[in-house]
């Protein structure tokens, strides 16, 4: 079974269920009391944070079509279907990490533009999303989207996640969502790590002045809001949205 994961931004609640889940799936003894025990503790590759507004989003490895991790690890830890570099109907495939071919360069972390690639607590080995493949081959959706009470995360089966850069938005926020990335000028600094991490290149601005992002362009994939260090990067969102997410939060807590 193959398929790409869906975020609808309205149903986050922050519950972080699908942190534990993960973390567990990813753990030797696969429940949380043994999960718990284990030395070191086993780690989620999915990150849930909040946008503000009361709204709040799930992080993960978008699997890129082109996948900039692959190209920049000297050691060629990353690969798809079995190959560092797949063939057409190899994309179908996650992008996943090597465990033992990782040496711990960090050249995929500065690579990846999400954010989605992090190193272990030793700093010894970097770890990523995996889409779950194992249970993916025995026909079960991964654990995340599995675990989520609210309906938030969801794994839609044949859905090909590989089709084009524009298909990334849809692992962070579903289409109907409509949230929208915004730079606010009085707390840019111009850095320009924003701008560094587009995928589309949609981020304007020159040295020390405000940037902008031209919202014709954008995907709106999120890689400038993780990479701003200043909160500068907001997300906006219709008041339906803003709506249902209050909605969302108040049933999650009852």
């Amino acid at each position: 079974m193959r398929g790409t994961i869906h975020v609808d931004l309205a149903r986050c609640i922050a519950c972080k269920a699908c942190e534990i889940a993960c973390a567990i799936e990813h753990s030797t003894a696969k429940t949380l009391v043994g999960a718990l025990s284990e030395r070191p503790r086993p780690l989620s590759r999915v990150k849930v944070t909040p946008l503000g507004d009361g709204l709040a989003a799930p992080f993960q490895c978008r699997h890129c079509e082109d996948a900039p991790c692959m190209g920049a690890c000297p050691e060629q830890a990353f690969g798809r279907g079995g190959e560092p570099q797949p063939s057409a109907a190899a994309l179908m495939e996650p992008v996943l990490l090597g465990w033992e071919a990782c040496q711990a360069q960090k050249k995929c972390l500065r690579a990846c533009p999400f954010a989605a690639i992090r190193m272990t607590p030793d700093s010894r080995k970097a770890y990523k999303c995996d889409l779950c493949l194992n249970r993916l081959e025995a026909g079960v959706e991964p654990a995340c989207t599995e675990a989520c009470p609210t309906g938030a995360l969801t794994f839609v089966a044949g859905a090909a996640p590989f089709t084009g850069r524009a298909d990334r938005r849809f692992l962070v926020v579903h289409e109907g969502t409509e949230a929208r990335y915004a730079i606010d000028p009085e707390a840019c600094t111009a850095c320009g790590r924003c701008r560094r991490s587009c995928p589309q290149q949609c981020i304007e601005g020159e040295t020390k002045v405000a940037h902008r992002i031209d919202p014709e362009r954008c995907i709106r994939c999120g890689a400038c809001f993780l990479a701003c260090r200043f909160g500068a990067v907001r997300v906006t969102a219709p008041a339906s949205v803003l709506t249902a997410a209050s909605t969302s939060t108040s049933q999650g807590g009852e």
